[in-house]
């Protein structure tokens, strides 16, 4: 009996396929045909039975699905360290507004290149993203090779960006014509936050949602000082706020979730809404700890991201995975609480239901070939007794030695493949002046 033929086989020591049984296959291989898995198993069987044009032995290595950020603003990238050891409100409104007042489409986008450059070379295929210019950086995440939700940002109107709801209700609306149809490109709603918009116009911001059959994204409860504004604001919790404002619906995904109730918990799950869990943004910024545990618990999705580099200050989900496992073992005085599994699964398959997209998240025949090799041939991953604990535990994304996003290798033994980082980098560093200049003229 002939082989089947197909575009190329990954092999690898190991592979966390994280199909129904979480199974591990030792000495293992994937054969991809086009976009898609074709086979996943043993090398001496996908040998028997797939000849392929490419073959890349990944050696001593760990083969798993591609990384899912759950929440972030890749062109933040650009503010990396301008405003560090600050509270999340100064941070806000004395930093992080007066710069980017200022920017540029063309700052959005070199941001936006040099967070997915990061990002591919860490191990992260898919990104559920927030910010200004969104049309450029769906640019950039399609340079790239990448996966994203893409949602265009707002605030109270007049806005910076936008004079009134109009006008973000146009953009929102010409973004999602744009990326229509795109296999690896989506949209989203994206107002920013219950204290920085209005109850009402994230009501009509539902509506567009509703209409276009859109995510709808926001930033909720991320710290007590928000919630204090809020309550001074509005005289109402965030959460309590979107509730009454029916805007707490399956299609919904609300960031950091630190401050909450369990009463608020609870309407968070009788909703069908999600979460993103970003712990080291959260801790950075003094914002709290989200009681992540609870909201497993009760059911409800929770996605893991790492927010925008300003406030974490890195993109590296690998990282993150190990700080959300240590966090809560440590909050809770719980060494079992978020066992390893957990959280791959949040940076995997809860990642891919929160972004919706249904055939990402792990390795089986007939997803899309979203896949990443970790190199264990370094002397911090020695030696292996599970390589899933070396995944969460030990591993970082420096030790990333493949990506591949839809069928595409775009990221291999540390050279980038479909973008030109020299460039990126030098353009990056002439950010400095212009940042700092905005903050001496704020």
């Amino acid at each position: 009996m002939q082989p089947d033929k197909c575009d190329l086989i990954i092999k690898g020591s190991y592979i966390l396929t994280q199909n129904e049984e979480r199974e591990l296959i030792e000495d293992g291989a994937v054969a991809v045909s086009g976009n898609y898995i074709s086979a996943i198993g043993k090398q001496v069987d996908i040998a028997k039975e797939w000849i392929a044009d490419e073959t890349i032995d990944c050696g001593k290595s760990v083969i798993l699905p591609g990384l899912i950020n759950s929440h972030t603003h890749v062109p933040m990238t650009l503010m990396r360290g301008v405003a560090d050891d600050l509270p999340l409100l100064e941070w806000l409104h004395n930093y992080m507004f007066p710069i980017e007042s200022g920017l540029t489409k063309d700052l959005v986008e070199l941001g936006a290149r040099l967070g997915c450059a990061e990002m591919v070379a860490s191990g992260t295929t898919a990104i559920f993203d927030g910010y200004m210019h969104e049309d450029v950086v769906g640019k950039a995440v399609d340079e790239t090779g990448m996966k994203a939700v893409l949602g265009e940002g707002f605030f109270k109107f007049p806005s910076p960006f936008f004079k009134k709801a109009q006008d973000a209700w146009d953009a929102i609306e010409a973004l999602h014509e744009q990326f229509a149809g795109h296999e690896r490109i989506k949209t989203a709603v994206t107002p920013h936050a219950v204290f920085t918009t209005d109850p009402d116009q994230l009501a009509e911001s539902m509506g567009l949602a509703e209409r276009l059959g859109l995510l709808w994204q926001i930033h909720a409860a991320e710290s007590v000082p928000e919630t204090k504004l809020t309550l001074d604001t509005f005289g109402k919790r965030p959460i309590q706020i979107l509730k009454e404002y029916g805007l707490l619906r399956e299609r919904t995904r609300l960031h950091h979730c630190v401050d909450v109730t369990d009463e608020e918990i609870s309407w968070i799950k009788e909703s069908g809404a999600m979460i993103a869990h970003n712990p080291q943004s959260n801790l950075k910024l003094g914002s709290g700890i989200c009681p992540l545990t609870k909201f497993v618990e009760a059911g409800i999705t929770a996605g893991l991201g790492t927010d925008g580099a300003a406030s974490n200050n890195n993109l590296d989900m690998l990282d993150e995975m190990r700080t959300a496992a240590m966090l809560q073992k440590g909050f809770l005085q719980d060494p079992e609480a978020m066992p390893a599994q957990a959280v791959l699964d949040m940076a995997t398959l809860s990642g891919a239901e929160f972004l919706g997209f249904e055939d990402i998240g792990s390795l089986k025949a007939g997803m899309k070939a979203d896949i990443i090799a970790l190199d264990m041939d370094k002397m911090h991953l020695k030696p292996v007794y599970n390589p899933l604990s070396h995944v969460i535990y030990s591993a970082g994304g420096q030790d990333i030695c493949l990506t591949v996003c839809d069928g595409e290798v775009i990221f291999r033994d540390g050279h980038f493949l479909t973008v030109d980082v020299e460039t990126i980098s030098r353009e990056a560093e002439k950010a400095v002046e212009w940042a700092l200049q905005r903050l001496e003229n704020r």
